[in-house]
């Protein structure tokens, strides 16, 4: 379809492709309803990824939503054939990825619902950035949305000052596995910078460096030692996207629009600065979170685009959380105040008999979804009287906000709790066959590091009960191993299974 790509250091340094959450098109239908458009339905849509790698986002976004068409380029030809190997193990006909330089697409691409561009903007040159946006708009769904992150300002002159050093450092390395480990090196004996009460500096580079070797060498090559590196601020961004037709929609996640734990006095003064201007707003948020990266959702200029969230909007989603109750035994019907607690530190404590009920009930179900009108009769059924729908949608955009709960715009198939006969799916069956990286049906990823753990994956196809599952893993150990023992050890990795999302009705 396409002429052959030159090699690129994605061909010499394999970087792996990992699902992100935020890409996913329930979440960009989700915050596209949020903020007033009505985008296409996840189970019936067209999707392209610019610089989608070996596949490992796109393809399990194609398993899931078998009704929907996926197209993928990347211009190294290396991750792209790795992806079409697993496309075509999968069996998969509705998702196909080309090695193309996307300076080089045409019109013939055709039109998209959803347009994700995941680490690309800031590591390619200014004609690949114009090209990325001009396809953004020549391609893109009148009701569409495209997803594109990229390092911000003023969080990335911390990432760019670590850069710095490390450029000057490898200054005379070339190849590129020396220079990953010469990097490496060069990075430890940053670790050992004398701190200084007069001069934080050394300790924020301190953070920066650790947070280097929290990922993976090949992540540090083809990030912070890119060719290009472009931090930008918000502003900016915004507008080399509106010159394209494009307008600010949100963000991907959407406690990042949030200003977090700041007083009233804080808030207002944010208000007063931006003078109630969206972009504005945003970006004194930047320069109060000193935010480093963005991941921001963008749709046609004239589209008419809510300031806030509408509230209404929540009656036609699923809702989930995470969050646990504090108290062992929380009181969700009577007048005793109970505490949540989610991810990242998101919290809430409320005596509300509604608020309480609800996100119990969503806590107990995770991580599978319920619909509004489910979890509002039900809602209703444990507190004793009708639930008030406008107050139980208030409630759940209010926690969605802070971090403790998930809207979405479809229904993913996982399940809450093991079955009879457990199964996962064919995709997890075949990630587990070929490694330890298996992907949920949340689209997030786990580690499978265990023998009982990797191998159970791969016997979950639903032809097995428990028994049954314990006898065949059993003999596949060595040596091997049968009994009580065995058999509650399965259960517990099956509720573990379940809870991240891996286990199907």
């Amino acid at each position: 379809m396409f002429a052959a790509t030159m090699e690129t250091s994605y061909d010499q340094i394999i970087y792996r492709g990992f699902p992100y959450a935020q890409t996913h098109p329930d979440r960009l239908a989700t915050l596209a309803s949020l903020f007033g458009i009505d985008p296409a339905p996840v189970e019936h849509c067209r999707v392209l990824e610019l610089g989608c790698g070996d596949g490992a986002n796109l393809i399990p976004i194609a398993f899931s939503c078998p009704d929907s068409e996926f197209l993928g380029f990347d211009l190294a030809e290396t991750p792209i054939a790795m992806g079409r190997e697993a496309i075509g193990e999968l069996g998969l006909k509705n998702v196909h990825l080309e090695a193309a330089d996307i300076l080089q697409l045409g019109p013939g691409l055709g039109e998209f619902d959803y347009i994700i561009a995941h680490g690309v903007y800031s590591w390619v040159p200014a004609d690949v950035r114009d090209k990325l946006l001009a396809i953004a708009h020549d391609h893109l769904a009148p009701q569409g949305v495209a997803y594109i992150s990229y390092n911000a300002l003023p969080g990335c002159h911390i990432r760019q000052m670590l850069r710095d050093m490390m450029l000057f450092h490898l200054r005379d390395v070339a190849a590129p596995e020396d220079r990953i480990r010469e990097v490496l090196d060069f990075l430890r004996i940053l670790r050992q910078a004398p701190e200084n009460v007069e001069n934080p500096t050394p300790a924020l580079l301190k953070q920066e460096v650790n947070s280097v070797f929290e990922r993976a060498p090949e992540v540090l090559f083809h990030d912070e030692l890119s060719e290009v590196y472009f931090p930008i601020h918000f502003t900016d961004f915004m507008a080399h996207a509106a010159g394209y037709g494009l307008q600010y929609l949100a963000e991907a996640n959407l406690h990042d629009m949030e200003p977090g734990r700041v007083s009233n006095e804080v808030r207002e003064q944010l208000e007063k600065y931006s003078g109630g201007r969206r972009l504005e707003r945003e970006q004194y948020m930047d320069f109060l979170k000193c935010r480093k990266f963005r991941q921001t959702l963008l749709c046609r200029a004239n589209l008419e685009i809510s300031d806030t969230p509408i509230v209404s909007r929540v009656r036609n989603m699923y809702a989930a959380s995470p969050a646990t109750p504090v108290s062992p035994h929380p009181d969700l019907t009577g007048s005793r105040p109970e505490e949540f607690r989610g991810k990242k530190g998101a919290a809430m404590k409320t005596a509300h008999p509604l608020a309480k009920t609800a996100i119990g009930t969503l806590t107990r179900m995770w991580p599978a979804v319920i619909h509004f009108e489910k979890l509002l009769a039900q809602c209703g059924g444990l507190i004793g009287s009708p639930a008030d729908a406008e107050g139980l949608a208030e409630i759940l955009l209010a926690t969605c906000r802070a971090g403790l709960v998930e809207l979405h715009a479809y229904q993913p198939a996982c399940v809450a709790h093991p079955g009879e006969y457990p199964s996962t799916t064919a995709l997890a069956r075949w990630q587990a066959r070929h490694g330890h990286t298996v992907t949920t049906l949340r689209h997030t990823t786990i580690e499978a590091t265990g023998n009982i753990e990797t191998q159970l994956l791969t016997l979950l196809d639903g032809t097995r009960d428990h028994a049954a599952l314990a006898e065949e893993l059993g003999a596949m150990m060595q040596p091997p191993r049968y009994g009580r023992e065995l058999r509650t050890e399965i259960d517990v990795n099956l509720a573990k299974l379940a809870k991240f999302g891996l286990l199907i009705a």
